[in-house]
């Protein structure tokens, strides 16, 4: 009878990470430089999800992420504006810090790596002027 022996791949062992995947709709936006003067962009990401319990079974989540990749960056300086529908995969870090009251808090840090646009923001109208006779 002959046996199968199972072998793994010899290669070194990957880092762990975390990644996140989430489809909302965009918020607040700000244009922001790091000390060094590399331009980056942060914005709020409005997730809905299913709660139940909760008036209409559903609430919303906000996500602050961040944004370094250089075409990114250009991209959503051009387009990114609030209401647009995106779907976003981000690495996620967690941070501990002490506060001020000496207690040890946890911040969880999400920065981009990459997204889809699943809808664009609706176009402004532009105001119409009412002609006075």
């Amino acid at each position: 009878m002959f046996q199968s022996i199972r072998q793994f791949s010899q290669s070194s062992v990957r880092s762990a990470f975390a990644k996140m995947q989430l489809f909302g709709s965009v918020g607040n936006i700000s244009a922001k430089e790091t000390k060094n003067g590399v331009p980056f962009i942060t914005y709020s990401l409005a997730v809905n999800r299913f709660a139940p319990g909760e008036e209409n079974n559903s609430t919303t989540d906000w996500y602050n992420i961040a944004v370094f990749n250089d075409k990114q960056v250009q991209f959503f300086n051009d387009y990114l504006k609030p209401g647009m529908q995106l779907y976003v995969e981000c690495d996620v870090r967690q941070n501990a810090y002490i506060d001020e009251t000496e207690t040890k808090r946890y911040s969880t840090n999400l920065t981009q790596t990459s997204y889809d646009v699943i809808r664009f923001a609706k176009r402004e109208q532009p105001e119409e002027v009412e002609e006075s006779a």
